[in-house]
Parts: C-alpha cells; sequence; structure tokens
C-alpha cells in the first residue's frame, strides 16, 4: 500500500499550455495544496481529494511527476475529486532526450536531397527554357555539288549560281564549240571527204571523243545542306569528267567539322524535387526531342552538346553529357535533295557518227539526286489515434502522388529540308510539377525528413523516430507508452 495516501501528500496545480504528445515542463504551478488520495487509486492515474469547490486547473506536479487533469468533480460537503492521467513525455523528459534512437523525422534535415514522400506532388505544371546555337548550322545553308573529276571524285561548296554557270557551259556548247564543228563536216557521196572533215573538225575544235556527252553522268549528287562552314581542302575548277565546266568552288574535305555548344539546365527546383518532380528534356536541331533522366543530373548546371558534321554528305551527330558522364548519343541527316535537269545536245563525236548514219539524233540527259489523442491511457495503446491519423494521411498522399506523364521524345525523325525549317538552336527545357507545400513547411508540424540514428537532445519540435525503445525508472506500461509516443510522433519542447 502507498504510504504518500496517509502522508497528505503536497501537489502542484495550475493551468499550462502544451501539446499532450509534447515534453514540455511547466516552469512553474503556482498553487501547492494538501491532498487525499481516493481509495485505490493508481500513481499514473491518480484521483486527488482537495477541499473546497473553486477550481479551474488543467495541470498537475506530484514529486517528480507531471499529470493532465482529466475531470474534476465536486462530491459533497466541499470536497471535489481531481482524476489526473501521467503525462509521461514530460515526466520522463531527461531520459528521453539522453537517449540515441533512430530518427525518421524531426528539426534535423538529413539533406536537401532526402525525398520526402509524405508530400503529394500535384498535376499542374510550369515550364522553363534555356537554348543554346549549335555554330555550323546556318539556314541559308549551302549547296553541295558531288562530280567524278577529271582525276576522281570531288565533292564542291556551290552556289545556285555556279550551278547556273555549270549548265550554261553545257548548253553553250551547242552555238559555240559544236556550231563550229559542224562547219567543218561537209557532205558528199565520196565516204573518204566525210571521214577528212570530221577529222579536221575534231582537231581544229578540239573536241576529242564523247566528253561532253558524258559531261552530266558524271553530276553524281547536288544536295543542299544547312550549314553555315565545313572543312575545305582547296578551290579548283570543276570537272565533269574530262569536261573542264571553267566554274571554280572550294572543294570539300570529307573529315567531319567538330566543336562544343553548352546549354544551361533551367532547373526551377534546388532539391529532392529536381529528380522527383521535374522532367529534362533536349531538343536537338535535326534529331528532334529527347529526354534525359532528371535523378541521373540534378547536381549539373549546364549540359555539354559536342556535334560533328560532314558537308559532303549532310550528316550531324551529338554527344550529350552531363559533367563527366554522356547521357546520350544521337544523329540526324540535314541534306536535301537538289534536282538537275539538263537538256544536253549530242557531243561533237556523235554528230559526226549521225552524219554517217544519215540520222540526226537530240540526246536528253537528266541527273536528279534522289495524426489527434483525446485521452492518454499508459495501459492502452498511446499513440493509436494518432498513427491512423498519420496513415490516412499517408493513404490520402498515394492517391494525390500519382505519376506524372513524360512527353513522347522522338529521335532521327526530323532531318532533311523539312527538319532545316524548323528551330536550328539546341533547347533545353524543364517540366515542373509543384508540390502542395513547400517541404520546409513541413518542419513545424511533422518534421523534416531526417532518416539517421540521432541522439534527441539534438532535435526540436515535432519528432518521429522508429523502433524506439527508451531507457527510463519507470514501469512497464510508461515505457511502453513512452515507445509508442515516440514512434508515433511527440514534440520535443
Amino acid at each position: 500500500m502507498d504510504s504518500r495516501r496517509y502522508a497528505m501528500p503536497t501537489v502542484n496545480f495550475g493551468s499550462f499550455s502544451k501539446k499532450r504528445n509534447s515534453t514540455k515542463q511547466p516552469a512553474s504551478l503556482s498553487d501547492q495544496r494538501t491532498v487525499r488520495l481516493k481509495e485505490t487509486t493508481s500513481i499514473d492515474a491518480p484521483t486527488f481529494i482537495i477541499t473546497g469547490d473553486d477550481f479551474d486547473y488543467n495541470y498537475a506536479q506530484w514529486g517528480n511527476r507531471y499529470y493532465f487533469i482529466v475531470d474534476v468533480r465536486s462530491v459533497h460537503n466541499g470536497l471535489t475529486e481531481i482524476d489526473c492521467v501521467l503525462d509521461p513525455l514530460a515526466t520522463y523528459k531527461s531520459e528521453i532526450l539522453a537517449s540515441t534512437q533512430y530518427v525518421s523525422y524531426s528539426s534535423v534535415s538529413g539533406g536537401s536531397w532526402l525525398v520526402d514522400t509524405r508530400i503529394p506532388i500535384l498535376k499542374s505544371a510550369t515550364v522553363a527554357t534555356s537554348s543554346t546555337a549549335i555554330g555550323i548550322l546556318d539556314e541559308d545553308g549551302f549547296y553541295v555539288l558531288s562530280v567524278i573529276g577529271k582525276e576522281s571524285a570531288a565533292t564542291y561548296r556551290v552556289s545556285l549560281t555556279n550551278i547556273k554557270d555549270i549548265l550554261d557551259q553545257l548548253n553553250n556548247w551547242e552555238t559555240a564549240g559544236i556550231s563550229a564543228a559542224k562547219a567543218e563536216i561537209v557532205t558528199s557521196s565520196d565516204p573518204a571527204v566525210v571521214l577528212e572533215s570530221v577529222g579536221k573538225a575534231l582537231v581544229q575544235t578540239g573536241f576529242v571523243g564523247n566528253a561532253y556527252a558524258d559531261a552530266p553522268n558524271c553530276i553524281r549528287s547536288c544536295i543542299w545542306v544547312p550549314f553555315g562552314y565545313a572543312l575545305y581542302d582547296s578551290t579548283d575548277y570543276i570537272w565533269l569528267g574530262n569536261f573542264n565546266s571553267h566554274v571554280q568552288a572550294r572543294k570539300l574535305s570529307t573529315k567531319p567539322t567538330k566543336n562544343t555548344s553548352s546549354v544551361s539546365i533551367p532547373w526551377q527546383y534546388s532539391d529532392w524535387r529536381r529528380a522527383q518532380c521535374e522532367e529534362v528534356y533536349l531538343y536537338l536541331p535535326l534529331v528532334g526531342m529527347v529526354s534525359i533522366p532528371s535523378d541521373e543530373i540534378v547536381n549539373e548546371s549546364a549540359l555539354t552538346i559536342d556535334w560533328s558534321a560532314t558537308a559532303t554528305d549532310g550528316c550531324i551527330s551529338y554527344e550529350v553529357k552531363a559533367g563527366s558522364q554522356i547521357v546520350g548519343t544521337y544523329g540526324g541527316n540535314a541534306s536535301a535533295n537538289y534536282p538537275i535537269g539538263i537538256s544536253q545536245q549530242a557531243s561533237a563525236g556523235e554528230i559526226a557518227q549521225s552524219v554517217i548514219a544519215g540520222t540526226e539524233k537530240v540526246l536528253s540527259s537528266g541527273i536528279e539526286t534522289a495524426k489527434s489523442v483525446e485521452r492518454f491511457s499508459i495501459a492502452g495503446t498511446a499513440g493509436g489515434a494518432a498513427m491512423t491519423a498519420f496513415q490516412g494521411f499517408k493513404a490520402a498522399y498515394d492517391i494525390a502522388n500519382t505519376g506524372c506523364t513524360r512527353h513522347n521524345t522522338c529521335i532521327g525523325g526530323v532531318g532533311g529540308g523539312a527538319g532545316s525549317g524548323l528551330d536550328l538552336n539546341a533547347k533545353c527545357f524543364t517540366v515542373a510539377h509543384p508540390t502542395i507545400i513547400s517541404p520546409s513547411d513541413m518542419q513545424q508540424t511533422m518534421g523534416l525528413p531526417t532518416m539517421k540514428p540521432l541522439q534527441l537532445s539534438q532535435c526540436s519540435g515535432f519528432c518521429q523516430c522508429v523502433n524506439a525503445h527508451i531507457e527510463a525508472p519507470a514501469m512497464a506500461a510508461e515505457l511502453d507508452a513512452i515507445d509508442a509516443m515516440l514512434n508515433s510522433g511527440f514534440y520535443i519542447e
């Protein structure tokens, strides 16, 4: 039997504001009274009997124990019963704060990159964009003529004027060279006379073989590329086989032109939301839009684009890097076919043969490139309602935090002439989905993600532990209650 029941214990009463699940202790409780204990009362949930009917307090201290006042009843003859329940967090505050526990949420942040999965992500979105020029690309571009030359195949950078001049040279053949050759050829019943005049025409006009006739066949392709420059070997006359077009142009090198561009990543967040709430996309000219995993580049501020282009075939390749990692390689073709048509006259040799055969031909050749707890029971499930409330919140979160659909991406599908009509700048843009509140707003109510062992004295405000077990000079039910409250969430105050 507890001797304190007959010693007329002294209890301090007072009004004190605190949370139910808080370690906060009153600085003082001003109304000290000598009380009697009700028969068969519990030390954890005692009933004190005092004289008088004037009582308006909510908190009590008996020795080193703190109590919430649960009920006040006027009995009779000026006697009042006061029902109390132990406040275990305030009573064993020292032991609690001295313990080291695994803390899941508290005032101590585990770092800005530690994800707070309790916060719902909204479906609304904002977009930010940055761009950079790909140095070689130019909407005016130039033409690339591939020919079989006098000694080898070659490719030249030409303009429309150059192409026109080449065609003019071919078309002028009849009015100049061929006319001169015709003038030397005579018609006679004597074959020897005809052959002599043909030979004279060949020698005196300088037309030998089928150089002219074969010239259009030596034009292998003509393409337009949206490039501003390229690597060159030399400047030379364009020969179509043995036919000298007398048009000078720069001979293109088959080596690729290479350089580097950089585009900043327009991050909209500077914490874990980069990986959870933002998608990163990169538009590459003549390739299309590609998706870059944001969780792999959260520490990077820019993307490096190494590009390589060959004007001879209009191909361009990209190597995209974030820091030291390559996030992707892509390629496209920038060329557009340019058709060339030639209404060509017969060569001098063919003319002679035509005369001999007695038939005249005109040949045409065309080349075309194609948590709330109302009453705390020490032996009961402390914090059970709180856990239920938390689970309810979590369920709501699981529903709200649905996946965000990414853009469909297309790689290598916007090349050629049509692709060059689109934006020729590389663009990086982010699509960010906001959280319903800022992560820092969670600190006062539900704490920040901590996720590591800590001495609880390092924390303040809301704190929630995992598998916490307090060592204290307390009874079993009290220890159970403390553990339950720590694991369901409490306040260090």
